[in-house]
């Protein structure tokens, strides 16, 4: 792993992770390594609340993530102790703050997310990219859209995208990123029982129902008409309805708000992969898994939710985090478990 702060690549780390989120506007990073006070370059780069500005890269110079240091920690003892530094992907920065007050009122009257989105970010100086994939969706009108005073910046736009069934999160370039994944590219990798990988299925039938209905709330313009969309999951054989309501969007966004619903809730069937190799994979990537000891007796595809990869002086580790790639689209999946 290649690491450059404020423009210059530094070598001297004893232990480097991160995190990489394909649903998360902010993917995380840590360093670990031996502060020296009498370094004018460690004084310079990892200075408190200086928000550094950090780059990762593969070995090959790809870039993987650019972000910001938030967290420091330093120690000062008999024995000197490694420091530890830590921070985010640079939209993380939505998740920490509020809708600055000279940016009231908090009501967006027939704005698209587009226009929501890109007035609420700018003063960060983030840039907005959409995929081609949801143009149309980020297009659409919002009659009425309101952020309460102590709502988060992520927190509000992730609403409000849900009810496209768009996905939020980042660029490599530290751009924040609507879209929605591909479920139908090839596969990446194959997973399979073997020496050195270990894998778990959690599966949470608690949170997942055999037909999610969304109901929009009546409007002073439609009278009492109410738009029904419903989507079934066939994951779930027993009878366990699920009806929520639609606040706010068009007459028509019941339906992605119903395909929201359940993407969401797919989110209750997870598998992860701990390998000592790190592969090149990346959030977003499609894989297939067959393993008989966590009841998956064919290869199944899943797409990669989180990638954490931690490489140290010693050794290397990566740990995968998969989800059925509906989990991201809302599409009906195949039961896997038949």
């Amino acid at each position: 792993m290649k690491i450059k702060i404020n423009g210059t690549f530094i070598k001297f780390f004893d232990e480097v992770s991160y995190a990489l989120n394909l649903d998360s506007v902010a993917s995380v990073f840590s360093f670990v390594g031996r502060y020296n006070p009498e370094n004018p370059l460690h004084r310079k780069v990892f200075k408190p609340l200086s928000y550094a500005r950090v780059e990762i890269f593969t070995n090959e110079y790809k870039l993987l993530l650019t972000g910001t240091i938030v967290n420091h920690t330093f120690n000062s003892k008999d024995r000197p102790e490694l420091w530890k530094l830590s921070g985010y992907s640079l939209p993380g920065v939505l998740e920490d703050s509020n809708i600055a007050y000279d940016q009231y009122p908090l009501e967006s009257l027939n704005r698209n997310l587009q226009d929501i989105t890109e007035r609420l970010i700018s003063p960060f100086q983030l840039k907005l990219v959409i995929d081609s994939a949801v143009s149309k969706d980020a297009g659409l009108i919002f009659e009425k859209s309101v952020a309460s005073p102590s709502e988060k910046i992520k927190d509000y736009l992730a609403k409000i995208a849900s009810q496209r069934n768009i996905v939020l999160s980042h660029t490599p370039k530290g751009e924040l990123l609507y879209f929605r994944p591909n479920t139908k590219s090839a596969p990446k990798h194959r997973f399979k029982k073997e020496t050195g990988i270990e894998m778990n299925l959690g599966v949470q039938g608690q949170g997942l129902h055999d037909k999610i209905t969304v109901l929009r709330q009546p409007s002073d313009d439609s009278g009492n008409i109410s738009p029904v969309d419903s989507t079934r999951n066939p994951l779930v054989n027993d009878y366990r309805p699920s009806v929520q309501v639609l606040s706010s969007g068009t007459e028509t966004a019941t339906k992605l708000a119903a395909e929201n619903e359940l993407a969401a809730e797919l989110k209750n069937i997870t598998v992860s992969i701990s390998s000592n190799k790190v592969l090149e994979l990346v959030p977003g990537d499609i894989v297939e898994v067959k393993n008989d000891e966590i009841f998956l007796f064919e290869y199944t595809r899943f797409m990669i939710s989180s990638v954490v990869v931690k490489e140290t002086n010693n050794s290397d580790e990566m740990v995968l985090s998969l989800m059925l790639p509906e989990a991201f689209t809302g599409e009906q999946p195949k039961n896997i478990f038949s």
